[in-house]
């Protein structure tokens, strides 16, 4: 069986059953005038039996442009159909390989084993990417995507809590290659080997963080008891927290460190659910929430209860309505208080009415 490492240069697979193009070390050049990203063969990836594979159930690869791969080629040495059986994580270098010289070369797109991909579709066309290039004039294909539609992280949030909405500034990738994101670190996401941070998940006060801004107290003279959430638990220890990151952003967390258990679920809006180590649970919402529930619901609470609303609030029963008080009951209206019915009965052993 001859095996390969590899690097991913391409996983828009026309049939979309999950195959992606590898340049592999020692059987393909880097030279893309002899042999570009497109003239590369699909190479099929073997799935963990955790997922069925058939029929749209369990989960397909995580594969990207720059991944380093090993495989075999299932023909032997005619190279001509590479199968992945896995992924290696490493320290990405700032080079992407030695010259005679030992100087690492610089990563870009126009070499082999490096993220191909250009800003748009049009930067592909006259070069060895492209359609009929002229190391191949007769190939009608190249090349389909770009970083235009390509998923990205955040720039910038901001989070607002006076009801104006939460808003997401996206940045304009301008570096080439995108992947890897970074050189001299791990590859493991920063959350895993406990080098995040989580000052974005605070809900109070004013946290400053790399790429993200979050406004919390941004009502002027606000309640104070307005943001009384407790902040993240989060303390990884390496190798203890399992991390699933996104290329635009989305974290899980399952996160077995000893004293800080959580599970945590983030959006890349700033949007999260996170439960802490004693088994209390946070929920932000940055925008708009809605909740349907299609027969009965039971809320019972064993403390207080405290609800803040800075906007405008209905309730509409269809049914009958009761509320039932052990102690003292307060209304108190800054402005008009109307009560409407056909019938109003008021039953006590004083009343008093003063106007």
């Amino acid at each position: 069986m001859k095996t390969f490492y590899g690097i991913v240069e391409d996983r828009q697979d026309p049939l979309k059953v999950g195959r992606v193009r590898v340049r592999c070390h020692g059987i393909h050049t880097a030279n893309k005038a002899k042999i570009s990203t497109p003239d590369l063969p699909w190479a099929q990836v073997l799935l963990p039996t955790t997922s069925a594979g058939l029929s749209g159930f369990g989960t397909q690869h995580g594969l990207v442009e720059g991944s380093t791969v090993f495989g075999f080629f299932r023909d032997g040495d005619a190279c001509q159909q590479p199968v992945i059986i896995g992924t290696a994580a490493g320290i990405p270098q700032a080079g992407y390989k030695e010259g005679v010289d030992k100087v690492l070369v610089s990563r870009k797109i126009s070499e082999g084993f490096n993220d191909p991909r250009a800003l748009t579709v049009g930067e592909y066309e006259g070069q060895p990417d492209g359609t009929n290039p002229d190391h191949s004039p007769q190939r009608g294909f190249g090349l389909t995507t770009a970083l235009d539609t390509a998923p990205t992280k955040p720039e910038k949030l901001e989070i607002k809590y006076d009801g104006t909405g939460s808003e997401i500034t996206n940045p304009t990738v301008t570096e080439l290659p995108k992947y890897p994101l970074y050189v001299e670190e791990s590859d493991l996401s920063k959350f895993a080997r406990g080098d995040g941070t989580y000052e974005h998940r605070s809900i109070s006060g004013i946290v400053e963080s790399e790429n993200i801004t979050a406004v919390v107290d941004s009502i002027n003279n606000a309640d104070p008891n307005l943001a009384v959430f407790p902040n993240s638990k989060a303390n990884p220890v390496y190798p203890y927290n399992k991390v699933l990151e996104s290329e635009s952003g989305h974290v899980l967390e399952i996160d077995d460190t000893l004293d800080a258990e959580r599970i945590a679920v983030e959006h890349r809006s700033g949007t999260f659910h996170e439960i802490h180590p004693d088994g209390s649970q946070v929920t932000r919402v940055v925008n708009d929430n809605y909740t349907v529930v299609c027969k009965d619901d039971e809320v019972y609470v064993g403390g207080k209860v405290n609800v803040k609303v800075l906007g405008d609030a209905t309730f509409d029963v269809g049914g009958d309505a009761k509320i039932t008080v052990a102690k003292t009951t307060a209304i108190e209206s800054k402005g008009n208080l109307s009560v409407v019915a056909p019938q109003i009965s008021l039953d006590g052993t004083v009343i008093k009415l003063n106007s």
